[in-house]
This record gives structure tokens, sequence and C-alpha cells, in this order.
């Protein structure tokens, strides 16, 4: 067993090993460390090699906090590890704990995406992380399965969402996919529905480079809702290694009476399946769906507010709940994760902190002896 730190492999080595491990990928894909790098972003990928094979790895994410003094370590939707192979996975944390103190971490945050078990988190807590409740990809979410047919897939859907859908295509909805001139008019609708929902917006630059790094590969698929000419919504789903998830969607108020997110919703699954994806992830419930699931109890009977209303939304369309481990810590520095842990409740995400250093013109941050 040794530790590759992996520098000169190409994309398709790496997204092949990605593309072994069951869950939805992109974020541990080559392709989103390139996204990511435009975002100034320093990317690590480690591995750890066996029998002349990759059998763990990590896409470390570094970004320079504030005045430069440190760094956020992130591994998005990962590492991909068999916690239950001690060996292995103390191998893989210990090379991912030396890049990240190279380049002065708070904290190295990952996303196991492992099913949440009482055993899983005893172990993680015995590697030393600590469980954080801000998480940054969703900890709870439904996987629609894709193997069967259309039809059959629209048959297991509640018989309201495929109304909905049907309803909204016959009032003259129509839906355009979406090319990287569309962009504008999804970026303007982002905006709208983060301030209305009360949740942090991403920056333009952040949808268009993230477009540039994964559309070109077919990673990406943009539709936008219309009714006579008028932009009503949009959905932005990814494919990955025959996996496929909703990164991002908004509406406007007008017209909702017309059903455009059931519509763009049933594209988007499609558009998945025509890729080959087996698996459509709909990106995020509340997590106490999971919770209650995972305790065996049923859920409360008066469900408002928060993601209730988007949950209730989502089961229309059938699938699994999948309640992950959640987001972990591993503290370098108590006092600046505490800061930290601070502005992430605040901004309302690590990628949202990351953009209030680049605003401030941090130069690059440099790694400890270099």
């Amino acid at each position: 067993m040794k530790l590759v730190n992996i520098s000169g492999e190409t994309a398709e080595r790496w997204n092949a090993f990605v593309a072994q491990w069951p869950d939805f990928g992109l974020m541990q894909s080559y392709e989103w460390g390139t996204f990511k790098e435009a975002m100034g972003w320093k990317v690590i990928r480690l591995a750890v090699e066996q029998d002349g094979r990759w059998v763990a790895g990590a896409q470390v994410l570094v970004k320079p906090l504030p005045l430069g003094l440190a760094s956020i370590a992130y591994v998005p939707r990962g590492p991909l590890v068999h916690w239950e192979d001690e060996a292995v996975a103390r191998a893989l944390l210990s090379a991912m704990h030396s890049a990240a103190r190279r380049y002065r971490a708070i904290s190295l945050k990952i996303e196991p995406v492992a099913p949440y078990s009482a055993a899983l988190q005893q172990r993680l807590e015995s590697y030393g992380f600590r469980r954080n409740a801000l998480n940054n990809q969703p900890q709870c979410t439904m996987l629609i399965d894709l193997t069967p047919d259309t039809d059959t897939i629209l048959a297991g859907m509640h018989k309201t969402t495929r109304y909905n859908i049907r309803y909204s295509a016959r009032q003259g909805v129509a839906v355009d996919e979406g090319h990287e001139s569309g962009l504008n008019n999804f970026c303007q609708l982002m905006e709208h529905t983060a301030m209305r929902a009360g949740f942090p917006a991403r920056s333009q630059a952040y949808y268009r480079r993230e477009w540039e790094a994964l559309a070109p590969l077919s990673r990406l698929k943009l539709f936008t809702a219309t009714y006579q000419g008028e932009v009503l919504a949009v959905r932005m789903p990814a494919a990955f290694a025959g996996k496929a998830a909703t990164l991002h969607s908004a509406s406007y108020d007008a017209h909702r009476n017309l059903k455009p997110n059931e519509l763009l919703m049933w594209e988007s699954i499609q558009w998945a399946k025509s890729q080959g994806c087996t698996t459509y992830d709909v990106w995020g419930i509340p997590n106490e769906v999971g919770e209650h699931l995972a305790l065996g109890k049923p859920l409360p009977e008066e469900r408002k507010g928060g993601l209730w209303g988007v949950y209730d939304f989502k089961r229309g369309f059938g699938g699994e709940v999948v309640y992950y481990a959640g987001t972990y810590d591993y503290i370098y520095s108590k006092p600046l994760h505490w800061l930290m842990n601070s502005a992430v409740s605040l901004l309302g995400s690590v990628d949202r902190l990351a953009q209030l250093g680049d605003r401030l013109n941090l130069r690059p941050e440099q790694p400890v002896g270099m």
C-alpha cells in the first residue's frame, strides 16, 4: 500500500476511479476540480494504491481566507474510502492532513457519501472528526430510479405530479434547451429566487465558469420554461458516470399556476435517462425526513416552513430517501474554526466565505515551507 499525490494523471484515469463509487460523484470529478481552480481554489488529488490500483482517494479543495493567514480545506462529497478498512482510511487521512496543514488550514471539512449510522459516526469520531450541523451539500435527498422505461417512471409518480406535468404542457408552457446565450436569464433568475427565499446567491462568474467547465463535456444541461415568450423557471441538471442530479433551479412567482417546475423536472429526468444515467438525485429535502426514518419514527403531520414545501414538491416524483452521514470537521485551530463556522452560518455556505476572500483581492495562499 502506498500514497499517491496525483498531479500528472489524466482526467480519464481519475474519473474512472471516481466512477467506481456508487453515488453521484461530480464534485470529486476532474472537471469539478478544473472549475474550482478557475474560481481560485487549489486542487489536491490524493489516492491510496494497493496492488497496482487505487482503492481510496480524495479531491481536496483549498482556499485562502481573509488576510491570507489561514485557509479552508474542503472535500466535497468525499473522501472516497471504505471507512471500515481502517488501515486504508488512516493512510488516506494522514495524507489529507499533511496537505491541509501545508496550507495552514483551520480545519479539514469532509462530506462522506455513506449512509448515516451511529456506528459510522463513532468511527469518524475515532479518526478525530467532529460532526458539524452546517452542511454545505445536501445530507438528505431522494434518488429516482431511472432504469425502467419513461412510461414506468412517470407511472411511479404521484398522480397530482403526473397531472401537473401534462397540464403545464397543455397550457402552452414551452421548455427550451438552453445554451450559453441563456445564462444571463439563468443568473438573473437565480439571484431573484435567492432574494425571495432568503438564501445566498452565488456570483454570475461562478455559474459561468461552472458552465464552461462542465457543459462542453455534456456534464451539465440548462432547461428554461417560457410562456408566451416570458421566462418562468430554470433548472440545471448535471450528469456524471451514470448518475444525475439537479444542481440549480429557480423560478419567478408569476404564472406558478402553470406548473413550470414540474415540467422542467420531468424534462431533466428524461435528459438524464438519455445520458445513460440510472439514478436522479433531487438534491436536497429536509434533514428531518432522514432523521425520522433513521429512528423509525413517522414524519410529523404538521410540516410547514423551511424545506417542507420543497419536500412536498420533490416527493411527488417518487424516489427513495437517502440520508447521508453529514459534514464532519477535523479541527486544527479551535478559535479560528469557531470564527469560520460563525461566518459560514452567516453567509450560508463555504463557497460564500470563499467569495468574501475573493472580493478582498487576497494574494494566493502559499504552503508552509515554500
